[in-house]
């Protein structure tokens, strides 16, 4: 994929709340809130997302797409999953945007596996070297997948659990159960 990502910004609320992490660790005093809050759960988050390729939080996505990610009427976008779309233009070779109407197009989401494309279904787009695409990429609130959620929790379990666990012998291994929950989601299997 030649897309690039100019810029992805949001601020959506953690899938998993300081409540829910204490009571998966069995932590009934407030005195490690602060952590859990600022680091276990945005580190187990980000563990998920970095292992599935998905990005949790609901966040606005800016993208420039070359051609070649686009098909006809099918353009693949690198953040996942996409909610929906709030502008398409054409960029030509001078960097000329000429903005399309998404209604005109019938420009839609639809999945292919894991992996969510843009739709034209009124026809195939303009041709152009380029196209940039607004869109929320993301779950919204209290959308994110049960297993991704307890796959969170599980990571925060094991941070929270040893904190000062130290290795010398032998590699740390992951979750494994972790690792079958975000399984069936993952849309990445680089390195």
């Amino acid at each position: 994929m030649d897309s690039i990502v100019i810029a992805a910004t949001g601020d959506s609320e953690e899938p998993v709340t300081v409540d829910m992490a204490k009571a998966h660790c069995r932590v009934d005093v407030d005195d490690d809130d602060a952590l859990f809050e600022s680091i276990y759960i945005p580190a187990a988050r980000q563990t998920v997302e970095q292992y599935t390729g998905l990005t949790l939080l609901s966040c606005d996505v800016d993208v420039l797409v070359c051609q070649c990610d686009v098909t006809q009427n099918v353009i693949a976008v690198p953040v996942q999953p996409v909610a929906s779309v709030t502008a398409l233009a054409t960029v030509d070779a001078n960097g000329v945007q000429t903005p399309l109407d998404l209604d005109e197009y019938g420009i839609a989401v639809a999945k292919v596996g894991m992996r969510s494309v843009i739709v034209a279904r009124n026809g195939p787009l303009p041709s152009a070297p380029y196209y940039r695409v607004q869109y929320v990429a993301g779950y919204a609130e209290n959308a994110t997948p049960p297993n991704l959620l307890l796959a969170i929790l599980e990571y925060v379990g094991d941070a929270y659990e040893n904190r000062e666990a130290q290795q010398t012998s032998q590699a740390i291994n992951d979750n494994p159960r972790a690792v079958r929950l975000m399984d069936p989601f993952r849309i990445t299997f680089g390195l």
